[in-house]
């Protein structure tokens, strides 16, 4: 029988040479200041692409206008259900305290909204919507046929509760136009959603919300495209479209609503949202006060280290050999 010793080598006896720097207060300052000068100047970069950006919204869904009368009958306004799908029409008004310079992006805001619901999330067939009725897996749990048996195409809570609030916005009392071409993402357009008509979407409302998918195709429906990219938490905002002119300081900006989806029975918010963005994106100064902060804190790191650079070297009963201590 052969021996089941290893052969001989420094990997077996664990004698395998290796480093261990010890880092001097210099190499630590340089280390330091290396890393705190990238991370300042991303930061500084960032804030100075968001200090100006402006976001101005409101929340109308608790406005009296818009929600007295959205329930037809005391039943319906004792269990939050309506039956009519005839909702409320409403306006409210804004005053823009600040200059927004165009493009300025409007968007829909929700709260107490859980797209990220696993029962929500998972409720859709994804080869339907790419392909149509035709490539169905049968992924969908509800909303898949009518009250006659026909196919909902596409099927799920996820289509079925489709956002139908809409909007005019008037600037001075001029209405302008709202932008919404290009407002998906073109990936979600292209690969993610089909060039194919709907079918029997949203033709009952039962409750108030839903909207059918516009046009002859569901991928044409940028606002549905928009709506079936799942949002992360429980208060996002979705993208109406962008208005092209500048929004002075004092404009006075009216929103007329058709306020339709129905938020008031899980206790949810709507928010109508202008906003303007920049080469990072939206007004967020978290990110730009994080770089900010880890450069800083690097910068005192190897302010320290000098500090104790020079007090090694120069203390009045130490010496310096080695950056080792001896008494003299």
């Amino acid at each position: 029988m052969g021996s089941k010793k290893p052969a001989y080598s420094t990997f077996s006896q664990q004698q395998i040479s290796g480093r261990r720097p010890a880092l001097s207060p210099v190499h630590t300052a340089k280390i330091s200041f290396a890393l705190a000068i990238p991370f300042m100047a991303v930061g500084g970069a960032v804030w100075h692409g968001v200090k100006d950006l402006q976001t101005l919204g409101y929340r109308y869904d608790d406005v009296t206008a818009c929600s007295n009368g959205f329930f037809p009958t005391a039943a319906e306004e004792q269990s939050k259900i309506s039956i009519n799908g005839a909702g409320t029409t409403c306006s409210v008004t804004l005053t823009a305290t600040e200059k927004l310079k165009a493009p300025v992006y409007v968007y829909y805001e929700l709260g107490n909204f859980y797209q990220n619901h696993r029962a929500y999330v998972r409720d859709l067939d994804y080869f339907q919507l790419s392909e149509g009725a035709s490539a169905s897996q049968g992924l969908c749990t509800t909303n898949i046929k009518n009250a006659t048996g026909a196919d909902i195409v596409p099927c799920g809570v996820q289509a079925w509760s489709y956002f139908n609030d809409t909007y005019t916005v008037k600037l001075d009392g001029t209405t302008v136009a709202i932008d919404d071409n290009n407002i998906a993402w073109s990936a979600d357009v292209n690969y993610r959603f089909g060039d194919y008509a709907p079918e029997n979407m949203n033709t009952e409302q039962a409750t108030r919300g839903g909207a059918q998918i516009s046009g002859n195709s569901v991928r044409g429906d940028e606002h549905f495209v928009t709506w079936m990219r799942t949002a992360a938490f429980s208060n996002f905002r979705k993208l109406l479209g962008k208005i092209e002119v500048d929004i002075q300081e004092g404009t006075t900006i009216t929103v007329d609503i058709n306020n339709l989806y129905n938020t008031y029975k899980f206790n949810g918010e709507k928010h109508i949202v202008f906003a303007t963005n920049s080469w990072v994106g939206g007004s967020n100064v978290v990110l730009p006060a994080l770089y900010l902060l880890v450069g800083a804190l690097f910068t005192c790191l190897g302010v320290f280290a000098l500090v104790m650079e020079y007090y090694l070297k120069n203390a009045h009963s130490i010496g310096y050999a080695g950056y080792g201590i001896e008494e003299l």
